[in-house]
Parts: structure tokens; sequence; C-alpha cells
């Protein structure tokens, strides 16, 4: 396995620069679409800080990821204005039994008088899934549609199982759907937290769900949501979130989740894992993720992703996986990729490659996170992008806006 790493997209002052959910836009060609997030940082008089995203826009490559131009922005942010209506990067999935492109993206409400992850907030009670669809390559897109489950009892309101706007939510992050053998798909949610959901104290529960979709002929989509995958405050005992689903053998699939510990030791952050038997409406109890000696794997809370090599035949987990076990979100290094056996579920623990750590006299604060990751035609290579963040001072010493720049690099896993 050989590991390359370049720059890909530096950052302007103050800037970090994410590139996310890239796809080929058809089943032929060497054209790609991907989404790029500039993300920003602000003072409020007090102090303390907040993100917010200058630009949000998608950007295209006719030549396999060589060259890019940039598209119109899809949404702009100020420090001065982020009260009101929101909106996350979107993510792109190539339907191949048709040739159609989706994007799928969140959006939310903004109070600023309000802490940006209380639980039971206006951004948490407001998510919203929406879809668009293209039938040039992503040359032109539909007017955007929320997705509201299909079923009798359901509208833009009360639009999916335990979901009702103005009360709690859902989001699309940023994992790929996964395609079952009827032509359907299926993408995991984060489900925000509510009032009821009471986090690190042992009561409550965090909430994950799924969506199955089809697309249809006139360009609609055909969505039934599966039943919420609740996870304990006593497992996840600060949070759980960021749905990763692959497939298994046969008909089943498997979604990991990134579950925090507590603030008080009592409990190791953790990837909490599900398997659905019938596409995803229901869903077994949550297990740790596990070794294929029975030991667990120890992460961070943090992004993962699963990723089925053309090449080998192999289904790969990329994510933060350390040595021991830790409490909250940090060490987020080294990024390491492991083979998944997916007849039982479990990492293989031979198949650790780091694919990038720490290097030396970085900020011990880095995050290699939230990546973008696609498979590249015609060699068949892993392709990762995302920022180093942060570049040159750690988050807690962040004083000025511009300590906040990180380029964005890319790299090339040959397996």
């Amino acid at each position: 396995m050989h590991i390359t790493r370049e720059l890909y997209m530096p950052a302007l002052k103050g800037i970090a620069v994410y590139a996310q959910s890239p796809s080929y836009t058809s089943v032929e060609g060497d054209s790609l679409i991907e989404a790029v997030k500039h993300e920003a940082l602000a003072f409020d008089p007090d102090g303390r800080k907040r993100y917010y995203h200058p630009r949000i826009f998608r950007r295209r490559s006719d030549d396999n990821g060589r060259s890019w131009v940039d598209e119109p922005d899809l949404h702009t942010e100020t420090p001065a204005d982020l009260d009101g209506q929101q909106r996350h990067v979107p993510m792109h999935f190539l339907d191949e039994a048709s040739d159609r492109l989706v994007s799928i993206f969140s959006t939310f409400e903004v109070d600023t008088n309000e802490f940006i992850f209380q639980g039971g907030s206006r951004i948490q009670r407001t998510y919203r899934l929406w879809y668009e669809v293209s039938t040039d390559g992503g040359g032109t897109w539909s007017l955007p549609r929320q997705i509201v489950d299909c079923r009798e009892g359901y509208d833009e309101t009360r639009w999916a199982p335990g979901i009702v706007f103005g009360a709690n939510g859902a989001m699309a992050d940023l994992s790929k759907p996964v395609v079952l053998h009827d032509g359907s798909f299926v993408l995991g949610l984060t489900v925000s937290s509510g009032p009821e959901d009471t986090g690190s104290d042992g009561e409550g529960s965090w909430k994950v769900g799924h969506m199955r979709a089809r697309l249809c002929d006139d360009h609609s989509l055909r969505v039934t949501f599966g039943e919420l995958v609740e996870v304990s405050s006593t497992i996840a005992g600060s949070g759980c979130c960021e749905p990763a689903t692959t497939m298994l053998t046969g008909d089943r699939l498997l979604t990991t989740m990134r579950c925090q510990g507590t603030e008080d030791g009592r409990l190791f952050s953790s990837r909490q894992c599900v398997i659905s038997q019938d596409g995803g409406s229901t869903w077994g109890e949550p297990q740790p993720l596990r070794y294929d000696d029975g030991a667990e794997v120890y992460v961070p809370a943090s992004y993962s992703s699963f990723m089925r090599s053309s090449v080998t035949g192999k289904t790969y987990l990329f994510a933060n996986i350390l040595p021991k076990p830790v409490l909250h979100q940090m060490p987020r290094y080294p990024l390491v990729m492991a083979e998944l056996d997916t007849e039982r579920g479990c990492v293989l623990r031979n198949s650790l490659t780091v694919i990038q750590d720490l290097p030396e006299g970085a900020p011990a604060e880095r995050r290699y996170s939230n990546w973008g990751s696609y498979e590249e035609r015609g060699t068949g290579n892993i392709i990762l992008t995302m920022p180093e963040q942060p570049k040159s001072h750690d988050f807690t010493a962040m004083t000025r806006p511009d300590e906040f720049t990180a380029d964005c690099y890319r790299w090339r896993v040959a397996v």
C-alpha cells in the first residue's frame, strides 16, 4: 500500500478549507463534482468563539480531479448575519441505475443568543432535509424539495417517524448512501436532540435515523424512514451522531456511530454499532465496534467512513483509531485505514495502516477528520481530502481569526 500527500487547496487568511462529498457525475467519463466549505472563526465581545461559513459552494472537474472550476456560491455567512436559516454542504450521490445525480442537504435556523451545541436549541429543533436531482451531470439542478416520508400521516412538519419540525430534526452527515440489491439506497442521519435528551447524567438517550429512498421516473425521491436507533446516555454520555453505514454479507447493513464519553470520566468515547437484517427498517442493539480478536476498537468521538474498493474487493474503515481509550473528541490522529470483516462485522487488527499521524512540531489539537473520499477512476486509488486544522495554533490558544487558517490537502492511497 502506497500513500502520498499533496497540497490540494491553499486557504485564504483566516479560512479553513474543507473539500467534501465528491462524486463522479455520470456512469462514464472523468467529470467530478465536490462541495467546498470555507470555515472561519469569530469572537464575540466576551471572547467566546463561534464558527461560521463565509462560503459554501460546488466545484467541478472534467479531467479526473486534476483541475477544477468553482460554481456560484450556494450559501454565504458573515459574523454579523448568522441568525435565521442556514445550510450545510450538500451530499452528492450518483444513482448509477438511472445515471442521475442526487444532492441531499440540511437546513437549520440559528439564534445566536443560544449556545450552538445546546440540546433543544433552535438549531437542534429545526433541522430538515432537502434534495435536488440533476439529469445532466450536475450542470443544472431541480428546485429543492423537502424530504418527507411517503407514507400516510407525514407532511412537511411531521416529516419522519419521531421527528417534528420545531421539536427536533435530523441532518445528513458526510457519509455516502449504501446501495441495496433492489437499487434503493440507505442513508444514515443524525437525529438532533430535543428538550427530553438529557445527556451525561445517566438518563435519556440519543437517536440516529436511516432513510431508504428510490429515485423515481419523475425525478422525485420516494422515501421511507426506518425505526430510530436509540443509544442510551449510559453508553454515549455526551452525544451520539454521524452514523456511517456499509453492506455486510447478504442483505445485512452495519452502522457505526460516533459516541462521546462523559466529562466526569465514567465513560470513554466509542463507536457503537448496530446491524439491520431488513434494509434499514429495523436495527439490533448497540454494541461496541470490535477487532477480530474480540477487543474493543478505541476511538475518540470523531467522524469515520467506509469504502469498498473495486480493486481489492475489500471494505475499509477510515477512522481515528487509538492505542487506548479516551474520554472526549481528541486526539484526532492518527488517521487509520483498516479492513472490515463483512461476515462478522469486525475490524481485522493486522490490517491497520496509518494514513496520517501528527507531524513533528504540529499543534497537539490538530484534527485529521471530516474528510471527503472517493475511488479514483482509472487507477482505483482511494482519494481523501481534508484540512490540516489547526495549522499553527491550538484551538484553545487562538485569540485572532487569522490563526484559524488551514490549507486543504489530498491523500492518495494506492491499495
